[in-house]
């Protein structure tokens, strides 16, 4: 693999340590409080259902609990490599692939995307890497690197798909769907919506930037067939697919 001549920044470990922290109750956070969550982790599955071939190979990066990897191996026979840097977030998404699909799971590791090579010990003949809610956690340097990292594994034709968080200058979207969020945490039986309230509390850092800030990032790095095909206000799933030539 060559190398990108690119160095990750050291950032803090705060949004691995409250994952970490939370890892039980991700699960219930999610599909209670996100809006659309669950059609978010359906159209992930769709993708990979019209753009690969089964027996596919696929990295989940940053798995967390395996929501991501369990909806798409419900709806097509792929091989999926799992990576987070919450080792109890892993352990868990782990069990939830291995009791459902065992046969979908050729490897796990846990690392920091941040601060670890985590590309260390894998080829170079990935058919997709999947990501949901995860690379917006990490400042756009650093995410310039990890991009780069993911075109190098992907075998040519191989698709990047991500779910990512976005803020557009002069809209609100952002604004509407922490506004969304809170009202469906409200909603909930009080004691959860309590509980629910303490984890929101204890949010990661996330750095958001514009749709096309990340589609010029990716088309840079050689990625063509770059579009946004799933948005829910601030929450868009894009796709890329790296050149079959060149």
């Amino acid at each position: 693999m060559k190398n990108s001549g690119l160095k990750l920044k050291s950032i803090d470990e705060s949004t691995i340590a409250c994952y970490e922290r939370h890892s039980n109750a991700y699960d219930l956070y999610q599909v209670a409080v996100v809006p659309h969550y669950q059609e978010m982790l359906d159209i992930v599955s769709l993708a990979c259902l019209r753009y690969l071939m089964p027996n596919s190979k696929i990295i989940d990066l940053g798995c967390g609990t395996g929501n991501a990897s369990l909806t798409i191996v419900r709806r097509i026979p792929v091989k999926i490599f799992l990576i987070d840097g919450s080792s109890s977030m892993m352990g868990i998404a782990y069990e939830k692939i291995r009791s459902t699909s065992p046969e979908a799971l050729i490897g796990s590791k846990v690392a920091n995307l941040s601060r670890e090579n985590w590309v260390e010990g894998l080829d170079c003949g990935y058919d997709a890497i999947i990501s949901t809610l995860v690379l917006e956690h990490l400042p756009l340097e650093d995410y310039k690197v990890v991009l780069q990292k993911c075109f190098e594994i992907l075998k040519p034709g191989g698709w990047l798909m991500a779910v990512e968080g976005y803020d557009e200058e002069g809209s609100d979207i952002m604004q509407w769907f922490n506004e969304e969020m809170e009202a469906r945490r409200i909603s909930l039986d009080p004691e959860i919506s309590g509980f629910v309230g303490k984890l929101r509390n204890d949010n990661g850092v996330h750095y958001y930037t514009s749709k096309r800030q990340k589609e010029t990032l990716w088309r840079d790095i050689g990625f063509d067939r770059v579009n946004v095909i799933w948005q829910y206000l601030s929450v868009a799933l894009m796709i890329g697919r790296k050149s079959e030539v060149g």
